[in-house]
């Protein structure tokens, strides 16, 4: 050990009570069902499932979402872009608008693999890429990113500027530019209360994306591609869905306590806990002490669930009351604990409001089946490519810092890895 690593390969097979605590814990047949799942509901619509995998950022989960083939998946950084590219991974669409800073990382990606997709949503953006051409044979593949009423990025679909920029991304250098189709999230869906409110809002956003591909369409710009998404979306979708080609959920493979509140999900569809140990007992303030402060879950749902950032599995007179970087506060919903219900060092398994934030704050994920680990996942972390500094104490430019050996888990941030190019693959159908 180099103070660097932690080795991790000793836990493959022991029972799970047993991994080192806080631990993000994800049930393997759980995470299969919801995968086959989804892939049913698009199938049954005639549409191409291609999953966001910013949830969990592994090639693991990434493989299970898009049943093997590994291709047709968004990411949200340009590390992910480059952790999926080098581990097999094609057809990435890059779902954040155009950094210009980092236009170099973007054509390097778009060499390399077949197709590598970027979201604009401003002629600003469009001209940077006309100012980074693609060696021949190559074309930037573009969508247009539509604001269908998100309120994050993108034109809106009603904006007379939004059918200029779709023209021009289509037309002003066709050898240079495609294209590919309109994009929307439906991340508006997480401010209902029920299934029939998100319905109402996939029912509009489906609408008003099918308006403005039809718009293109009557003035001779071609749109062969119309996508939204959101797990909350997908996981009810609407007949009105069908007349898209994709769809790109994301969180439905792990779920989380905020999706069940919304009606995606039924509580026992969600595959991911953060395990705990409880530390400490407290009777004069009548509260326990775990292992897992913020640093382990994230404060994401503090102030939007009844049982703030985590439910605990199993325990509904618990609830966690205060947590501190390292350190959860858990007491009673009701009258006096029972101390002795809760020795010291037992576990306590927390359901986390959001997977998304708490995935991002472990380095390894304890995949287990039938109470025993099975399987270490291992997320790319960060943004950047870093540069590592060499055994000689100079710095190795453009690289990222090495890959832990197997068996071990980088305490550090995850470095990126920049590997052989990708087997190719070609998009999906065209509009229907």
């Amino acid at each position: 050990m180099d103070g660097r690593t932690e080795s991790t390969s000793t836990w493959l097979g022991a029972p799970l009570q047993e991994v080192p605590t806080p631990a993000l814990t994800l049930d393997q047949a759980t995470m299969r069902r919801n995968a086959e799942r989804m892939r049913e509901r698009c199938q049954a619509l005639g549409l191409r499932l291609r999953p966001h995998v910013k949830t969990h950022k592994t090639l693991e989960g990434a493989e299970l979402a898009t049943g093997g083939t590994r291709r047709g998946i968004v990411v949200s950084t340009l590390a992910e872009a480059r952790f999926f590219a080098a581990g097999g991974f094609d057809d990435i669409l890059y779902a954040y608008p155009l950094p210009g800073g980092r236009l170099e990382e973007c054509a390097a990606l778009a060499q390399r693999l077949e197709a590598f997709q970027l979201l604009l949503d401003s002629a600003q953006a469009l001209a940077l890429l006309r100012q980074c051409p693609l060696p021949p044979g190559k074309r930037w593949l573009v969508w247009l990113k539509l604001d269908c009423g998100n309120g994050r990025a993108g034109v809106r679909p009603t904006d007379p500027g939004a059918m200029a920029l779709a023209r021009a991304i289509a037309e002003e250098a066709p050898e240079e530019v495609t294209l590919v189709g309109v994009y929307a999230h439906c991340g508006d869906t997480y401010g209902c209360r029920d299934v029939q409110a998100v319905q109402a809002i996939a029912r509009a956003t489906t609408s008003a994306v099918l308006d403005f591909v039809a718009a293109l369409r009557q003035a001779g710009v071609p749109c062969p591609q119309a996508s939204i998404g959101s797990t909350p979306s997908c996981s009810h979708p609407v007949p009105e869905m069908a007349q898209l080609t994709e769809v790109h959920p994301g969180n439905y493979l792990l779920y989380d306590l905020q999706q069940t509140l919304l009606g995606s999900c039924l509580p026992e569809e969600v595959a991911i806990r953060v395990l705990t140990r409880v530390i400490g007992h407290y009777p004069h303030r009548n509260q326990l002490l775990v292992d897992c402060g913020w640093a382990a879950l994230s404060l994401h749902g503090r102030d939007q669930s009844p049982t703030g950032c985590a439910a605990i599995e199993g325990h509904p007179e618990l609830r966690l009351v205060g947590l501190t970087q390292e350190h959860g506060q858990v007491g009673a919903v009701d009258g006096q604990l029972d101390f002795g219900r809760y020795p010291l060092g037992s576990i306590l398994a927390l359901i986390p409001f959001h997977a998304c934030a708490t995935a991002a704050m472990h380095p390894v994920y304890y995949v287990h089946a039938e109470g025993k680990v099975v399987e270490l996942w291992r997320p790319i972390r960060g943004w950047f490519r870093v540069a590592a500094r060499s055994a000689g104490g100079g710095r190795r430019r453009g690289g990222a810092a090495p890959p832990a050996p197997p068996g071990s888990v980088s305490r550090s941030p995850a470095a990126t890895l920049t590997l052989a190019a990708s087997p190719a693959h070609t998009t999906g159908p065209s509009l229907r």
